[in-house]
């Protein structure tokens, strides 16, 4: 088959999670070819997967509505020359007689608009879609309706929706097209986490949202770490590498590297991280409680939420010396509450049960 896999370019789980599913699909014998922006297009140059780089505008809602001021505002100088990169992209891909059999979108929105338009098939396969169908609130500011809203428009319509995802949703809430499955680990991760043996090791990652980082200026945060000289703290930031920062004897900072990470991951004892729902999840799926710092997006405040609510770990808008100290005496407790929490989706082969269904549309 020929599929089209559209990826939102916004933070790196959503390109990690296809190119994974991409792998799979490919490993069969399927041809595959990618939609992406922003982050996503740095991250898929560096596979051999074929990738377009496409325009989405900045929709923004003022209640239920969308907020057509703010809305040109954003998009006035990139709209017109935006539409028109697509509309070659769409060329081309007819061009090299690349109809897809089947279009996915990971909370993409220009391969829903090419589906419907080529009247094939489309799926999502995301973390976002069950948003939907969960009840309209307001966390920290950051509102369920927005996200609904935006999940409305860019996708009125979809054959099946498969939401990945580390909590779980009531089933009788869901359309019959729509199922929870757990994440998408990945091989790496699988591989090396087989020792239970843990060390007093911290991993510390955190992301932006778009670009908005987090209130603490690291130099700040490390000066708190400095007060539990029994731990140690690797920080994960290209950013902040080749800076002089002063980290103490139990701070150390690192490039953003995969194969690093992983392996001090499966040594850790805990994260410190901003609240992306990835991240999370690989946690998660080694046992290792997390102190989450959410960016303000509803996504990351409910994923903090659920967190302090199931008492897995602990989220905080900051890290203070006493909250740190909390979280760091709970942990035990924290990774008892992971193995034996409800409400948390049961382990499973995600990826081949997706591909599985995925080929039933030959």
């Amino acid at each position: 088959m020929k599929i089209l896999i559209g990826v939102c370019g916004i933070g790196k789980g959503h390109c990690i999670r296809q190119y994974e599913l991409s792998k799979e699909l490919i490993r069969r014998g399927h041809e595959v070819r990618i939609l992406t922006y922003n982050e996503g297009v740095k991250f898929f140059e560096k596979t051999k997967i074929k990738t377009y780089e496409v325009y989405v505008p900045i929709i923004l809602f003022k209640g239920k509505k969308i907020n057509i001021c703010d809305c040109i505002k954003r998009n006035f100088l990139n709209f017109i020359p935006g539409v028109i990169k697509n509309r070659k992209i769409y060329n081309t891909l007819i061009k090299d007689k690349f109809i897809p059999d089947l279009c996915i979108s990971d909370y993409e929105p220009v391969v829903a608009k090419m589906a419907y338009k080529l009247n094939k098939p489309l799926i999502n396969v995301d973390q976002h879609s069950k948003f939907i169908y969960m009840k309209e609130e307001s966390i920290n500011g950051c509102s369920c309706t927005e996200e609904k809203r935006r999940l409305q428009l860019f996708f009125p319509k979809s054959e099946r929706k498969f939401v990945v995802s580390f909590y779980d949703i009531p089933k009788e809430i869901l359309p019959d097209n729509v199922e929870i499955l757990y994440p998408i680990i990945r091989n790496d991760l699988k591989e090396v986490i087989k020792s239970e043996k843990k060390e007093k090791q911290i991993v510390v990652y955190f992301s932006k949202f778009i670009n908005i980082p987090i209130e603490q200026k690291l130099e700040d945060i490390i000066n708190i770490f400095n007060n539990f000289e029994e731990y140690k703290f690797i920080i994960f930031s290209t950013e902040h590498y080749n800076k002089k920062i002063e980290t103490g004897v139990n701070v150390v900072i690192k490039k953003n590297d995969r194969n690093q990470f992983v392996n001090e991951l499966s040594k850790a004892c805990a994260v410190i991280s901003t609240a992306g729902h990835t991240l999370i999840s690989e946690a998660i799926y080694c046992n290792i409680p997390t102190f989450v710092i959410p960016l303000p997006s509803f996504d990351q405040n409910y994923c903090g939420r659920f967190i302090n609510e199931n008492d897995i770990g602990y989220s905080s808008n900051i890290i203070t010396y006493k909250n740190l100290k909390r979280f760091l005496g709970n942990i035990e407790k924290y990774k008892e509450n992971i193995k034996q929490c409800r409400n948390l989706v049961k382990k499973s082969d995600t990826l081949n049960y997706l591909a599985d269904k995925i080929e039933q549309y030959r």
